[in-house]
Parts: structure tokens; sequence; C-alpha cells
């Protein structure tokens, strides 16, 4: 049987859960940035680069799911929509180099959309899922080997990431 790139079913209790959690995580961690001045910079970093982090490493098998990756796009719109209204704000710079932290949300819909690119390159060149490389070499939820594509698509994503986060 061939894989499919779209598939799509009901979101199950642990997708509900993580969103739940991800969503009052959130609320929490803007709430204490609007209310303690002095952490706004390194809270939004660390939010940013956790969530992006998370996607992959955590939620690579459940963003196969297209409604489950819909549902995340909604939250990239939405920390899209937080990073042109943060953008701008002096509070929110690094005094090095003139880094702006409200960067980070910018870059969660790239991040899901390599994904699900980085998911297809995989399906169509070895008809496998993409997978997080795992240091015994086998995947903690789909039990297979890891192979070198997958190796080469968690770098490529990594590098982009980065990339992406450091350009203004």
């Amino acid at each position: 049987m061939k894989n499919k790139f779209i598939r799509r079913s009901k979101l199950n209790k642990w997708n509900i859960i993580t969103i739940s959690c991800y969503v009052l995580l959130s609320f929490f961690l803007f709430s204490y940035g609007a209310l303690n001045k002095s952490n706004q910079k390194d809270i939004l970093l660390f939010y940013g680069i956790f969530t992006q982090l998370f996607l992959y490493s955590f939620q690579y098998r459940a963003l196969r799911n297209f409604n489950y990756f819909l549902v995340w796009t909604v939250i990239g719109v939405i920390h899209y929509c937080f990073f042109l209204f943060l953008k701008d704000l002096p509070s929110l710079v690094f005094d090095r180099n003139n880094f702006r932290a409200a960067l980070i949300l910018r870059n969660t819909l790239v991040t899901l959309l390599l994904f699900q690119f980085l998911r297809f390159v995989s399906l169509q060149i070895q008809n496998k899922e993409l997978i997080m490389p795992a240091k015994n070499g086998i995947d903690l939820y789909d039990e297979r080997k890891v192979t070198i594509l997958d190796i080469i698509c968690f770098f490529v994503f990594l590098g982009v990431t980065v990339f992406t986060f450091s350009t203004k």
C-alpha cells in the first residue's frame, strides 16, 4: 500500500490535550510577559523556539493528519499576527546587533510548511514517512530504522529554521 500524503481523520484525545495545553501555556506566557516587563523578549524567544522544535520533535506523527495540521496552521497565523503587532516594539529588541525577539513568531508557518515539504520528499524518495532521528537509530513511534534521508531532512529543517530566524 502506498503512503498517502494527505490523510484526514478526527483529532484524537491526545491531539486535543496537546493543543489545549499549548494554548493554555501560550495564554500563561503572554500574560506573564505582559505583567513582567523585564523578561518579555526572553519569554518570547523561548516560546517561539520551543514551539518550532516541539512540532518537529514530538508532533511529527500527529502532523501527518491534515486536520491536526490545519489547527497548527491557524496557530501559525495567530503567531504571524502577533509578530506583525510586536515586531517594532523597542522593548523586544536585543541590544546586540538589533535582533528582534518577535521574529521567531513569524517562522511558525514557515516551519509547518517546511515540515510538510520534507515529509513529501521522504514519501517520494523512500516511500516512507518522515521520522525524527533517534539516538538509538529506531523511531519511537513507527519503530523503523532511521535513514540517511531522515537525518538530512532534520538538519535541513534546523538549518532553515535558524536561517529564517536570524534574518530580518
